[in-house]
C-alpha cells in the first residue's frame, strides 16, 4: 500500500528501526530521520529516503503523516518545536504521532501547539517491545480526535495487532504510564521470586513452568522470565528506558497530587540498577541487580 506522499519516520532505535521497517515491508514509501545517520541505513537499504533534519523530513511530507518515535520527551520537544523542528515546516492539516513514551505535560503543550498551526498531534505509544515491533504485533495506546487516529490506522495495522482509542489527547501517554509501572513492577517481583526459589536449590526454569498457567502468570513471565532464566541481557528495551518511563509515572502522580508508594519503591530499585552501571541490560537483567545486591 501506498501513499501519494511518503510518511515521515523520525528514530530508528531499537522500536524505531522494527516499526519503520514493517512500514516499508507493507508498502509505504518512508522519508526517514535520525539523529545516528548509520542507524538509517538498514532502512534505506529497505528503499527508505533520508532527510537531515526534520525540518527537511518536514518538507518532503507537505500534508502528509509524520511518525515520530525517540528516545525521551527532551528529544521529542526538539524534534517537533526545535530549530529545525517539524512545525517550522509542516503545512497545515499534516499529522504528527508520537509513538514514543513521553511526559503527560509535554504531550499536551506540543498538540496544542502543533493545532495553532492547524496541524493535528496524536499521541500513540506502543507495547510489546522490540519482539512486537519485529514482528508487527505491537499494542497501539492511542490519544486524540477519532478521525485522526482513523486517518492513520492503516500505519498503526502494519505495525500492531491491536490499536486502542484510549480518549483525548494525552490519553495514550496516561495508558503507556499505567502499563510501565506494571511492567516495572512485575519484573521486579519475578527477578525476586526466582532468585528466592534459586537460592533456596530450586531450578528456576522449572518454578517458571510451574508458574506458567496459573494466577502467578503474565507476559512478564513468559518472555522476561525466560531470559532471567538464560541470563539473556542482550537489550529489547534498556533498563535506563524503563526508569525513564517510571521517573515520568511519578512526576505525573506528584503534578496530580496522588501518593504511589509502589511505584516509588520500584523507582528506587531501578534507579540503583542504573546506579550500579547496569542500565544498559534488558529489563530482564533486573535480576542481575537482585544478585549483586546479595
Amino acid at each position: 500500500m501506498n501513499t501519494l506522499a511518503p510518511v515521515g519516520f523520525i528514530g530508528a532505535g531499537l522500536m524505531g528501526q522494527a516499526m519503520a521497517t514493517q512500514l516499508l515491508n507493507a508498502g509505504f514509501s518512508l522519508c526517514i530521520h535520525s539523529r545516528t545517520v548509520h542507524k538509517a541505513e538498514p532502512l534505506i537499504a529497505l528503499g527508505a529516503s533520508y532527510a537531515h533534519s526534520p525540518a527537511e523530513l518536514a518538507q518532503k511530507v507537505q500534508g502528509g503523516i509524520v511518525i515520530v518515535c525517540v528516545t525521551d520527551s527532551p528529544a521529542l520537544e526538539q524534534v517537533i518545536t526545535g530549530p529545525q523542528g517539524l512545525l517550522t515546516r509542516l503545512a497545515k492539516d499534516s499529522l504528527i504521532i508520537d509513538m514514543g513514551t513521553s511526559r503527560y505535560d509535554l504531550t499536551i503543550t506540543l498538540a496544542q501547539q502543533a493545532q495553532q498551526k492547524h496541524i493535528h498531534y496524536i499521541d500513540a505509544p506502543v507495547s510489546g517491545g522490540q519482539i512486537g515491533a519485529q514482528q508487527g504485533s505491537l499494542s497501539i495506546m492511542a490519544g486524540g480526535n477519532s478521525n485522526q487516529i482513523q486517518r492513520a490506522q492503516a500505519l498503526f495495522d502494519a505495525m500492531g495487532h491491536k490499536t486502542t482509542h484510549v480518549g483525548d489527547v494525552g490519553c495514550g501517554q496516561l495508558a503507556k504510564a499505567a502499563n510501565q509501572m506494571i511492567v516495572g513492577a512485575t519484573l521486579n517481583i519475578v527477578a525476586e521470586a526466582l532468585f528466592l526459589a534459586q537460592q533456596n536449590g530450586a531450578d528456576p526454569a522449572k518454578v517458571r513452568d510451574a508458574l506458567s498457567g496459573g494466577f502467578a502468570d503474565s507476559k512478564i513471565l513468559q518472555v522476561h522470565g525466560q531470559r532471567m532464566v538464560e541470563q539473556s541481557y542482550t537489550p529489547g528495551a534498556r533498563a535506563t528506558t524503563q526508569l525513564k518511563d517510571l521517573q515520568q509515572a511519578r512526576d505525573l502522580a506528584q503534578q496530580s497530587n496522588l501518593n504511589l508508594p509502589l511505584n516509588k519503591t520500584c523507582l528506587n530499585q531501578w534507579q540503583s540498577m542504573v546506579n550500579a552501571g547496569l542500565g544498559d541490560l534488558d529489563q530482564s537483567g533486573i535480576l542481575a541487580w537482585v544478585e549483586r545486591n546479595n
